[in-house]
């Protein structure tokens, strides 16, 4: 049995894969990206070796960068073609290899099928709700996307780190603006994410319980206070 997580007066979740599922659409929107970077470079006379090696090369590099904090697919884009090729590709076709991306992402996001009740079961309990999310690197993009899975509505305030306050998570600036926005003291919040290095470490820092919906195999010594694997669980849980 769960224990329970008393005395809060706020949920503040995460967005992409805590609240939408949207790694399918992050995955096509990459190899979408990755087979027009092929062409290009193949049309440069460039040796890519196979579509798969460089799809390959091209998950792995995403992956570090994104890990940095850096968010900005045009920049993505830009580091891939001139670190692995020594080429610099001209500024429309990275905006053209970001504009698939996104828009692959966006055809392809759904909120979780529990989202909706479980936002409604907290309401109901008098919670307070808030999201911390981080910028997707093109301004609004992030709210767009919010706005499109009808979630907005849901919510008491939005933070959108990088874009609201400078910081991006893991740094505790995001969370503990949410926490001035609600009027609130970190203590007195819970947050529910899926990445256990930027949500669960972040809330920690800025003094929140932290409750961790577990979609993969992650292992870390990073401990949330509790573990979920499907949102429906939170009503286990809070009190």
């Amino acid at each position: 049995m769960k224990k329970k997580i008393t005395s809060k007066k706020a949920v503040i979740f995460d967005f992409d894969d805590t609240l939408a599922k949207t790694r399918y659409g992050k995955e096509l929107g990459l190899k979408l990206a990755s087979i027009k970077i092929y062409d290009f470079l193949r049309g440069k006379g460039t040796n890519t070796g196979s579509f798969r090696d460089l799809y390959r090369k091209i998950r792995k590099t995403t992956c570090q960068i994104e890990n940095k904090g850096i968010y900005n697919r045009n920049i993505w884009w830009f580091f891939i073609i001139k670190e692995l090729f020594k080429i610099s590709p001209p500024k429309n076709f990275l905006e053209e290899l970001t504009e698939i991306y996104w828009n692959a992402v966006k055809k392809k996001s759904e909120l979780y099928k529990d989202a909706i009740s479980t936002l409604v079961y907290l309401k109901n309990k008098k919670y307070i709700l808030g999201m911390v999310t981080d910028t997707d690197g093109v301004k609004e993009l992030k709210s767009e996307r919010i706005k499109k899975l009808n979630l907005k509505k849901w919510f008491n305030f939005i933070v959108v780190a990088g874009e609201d306050v400078r910081q991006t998570k893991p740094d505790k600036a995001p969370f503990l603006l949410i926490t001035r926005k609600l009027n609130l003291k970190p203590h007195q919040c819970i947050f529910v994410g899926n990445n256990i290095y930027v949500d669960v470490l972040g809330a920690k820092k800025a003094g929140m319980a932290t409750v961790l919906v577990k979609r993969d195999n992650c292992q870390a010594k990073i401990k949330p206070d509790q573990v979920i694997k499907t949102l429906v669980e939170l009503k286990k849980i809070v009190l």
